[in-house]
């Protein structure tokens, strides 16, 4: 167990307190602990959420392993913001995820599109509902770009080039598949990919989406020879187990905005959001 000791120097909640002083754990942690009076306020065990006051003396004890260093502001304004998560993370579901934890110690946000929950990188999300709804449109309208390092399994092929497909979805699995001919319920994808740097079993490559279907990069990759390494769903377990690798290696590492005249989003025209790449295969 660790233990950390405050002093409070102004009134506030006492979970929120905590989210500030120990951001490197997620609220849901400071919850739990809360629930399982690991949490003093002046020697005195506390299990509601109470109210602090200037002086206060507050000692937590949290298990070292629920340490998590989640997601990051990465960008932001009067009207969106941009994370930086992690991987192992949700953006709006299960038991932690981005939307919530944020909520709890901040402002409300609108979640405008998503990654996998083993996917990094960038996402963004909105400050209001004018904004999410004009967000919306402005990604269904193809003006924003989103671009993706992928570590795949090497396969001889053109340096770049565009997948065109038909991805279907099926809810009940939990799945998509991919069909080269238009089938009924399925959509129209497509992937711009290009190599960038290869060695005997691995490749490095860039991916480019406008729209963004459930598992499209991951289903379309895999579908032509070139499944994300560590992906358990559409990769391939036997590549995956020699190289010990059960995450998959997919990060959103850039986003540039499009927006047209039209829109009162327009100053995020030309706006482009990029990270390194996280990948230390090469």
């Amino acid at each position: 167990m660790e233990k950390y000791k405050f002093k409070v120097d102004k009134p506030n909640k006492l979970l929120k307190f905590l989210s500030v002083a120990l951001q490197q754990y997620s609220y849901s942690t400071l919850q739990q602990a809360n629930r399982n009076k690991d949490i003093l306020v002046n020697g005195k065990r506390e299990k509601s959420n109470v109210c602090l006051q200037k002086g206060d003396v507050v000692e937590i004890y949290l298990n070292q392993t629920k340490k998590l260093n989640k997601y990051e502001v990465y960008y932001q304004d009067d009207n969106i913001i941009v994370f930086n998560k992690r991987r192992g993370i949700e953006v709006c579901d299960g038991e932690f995820n981005i939307l919530t934890d944020y909520q709890n110690i901040n402002l409300k946000i609108y979640a405008i599109h998503r990654l996998d929950r083993n996917t990094s990188g960038l996402v963004v999300f909105a400050k209001s509902i004018k904004v999410k709804n004009e967000l919306l449109k402005i990604f269904k309208a193809h003006q924003v770009k989103k671009y993706y390092y992928a570590i795949v399994k090497r396969r001889e092929i053109e340096a770049e080039g565009t997948f065109s497909d038909f991805l279907q979805k099926d809810a009940k699995n939990s799945i998509v598949k991919i069909y080269n001919k238009k089938i009924n319920g399925a959509s129209p994808i497509q992937t711009q990919y290009k190599v960038l740097k290869n060695n005997d079993k691995l490749s490095l490559v860039e991916v480019v989406i406008s729209s963004g279907k459930t598992h499209q990069i991951r289903a379309q990759l895999a579908y032509h020879g070139m499944p994300i390494l560590g992906d358990e769903k559409y990769g391939d377990a036997k590549f995956n187990k020699h190289l010990k690798e059960n995450k998959q290696l997919l990060q959103a590492y850039k986003i540039e905005f499009l927006v047209n005249e039209n829109s009162f989003l327009k100053y995020l025209n030309n706006l482009k959001l990029e990270l390194d790449c996280e990948f230390k295969v090469f």
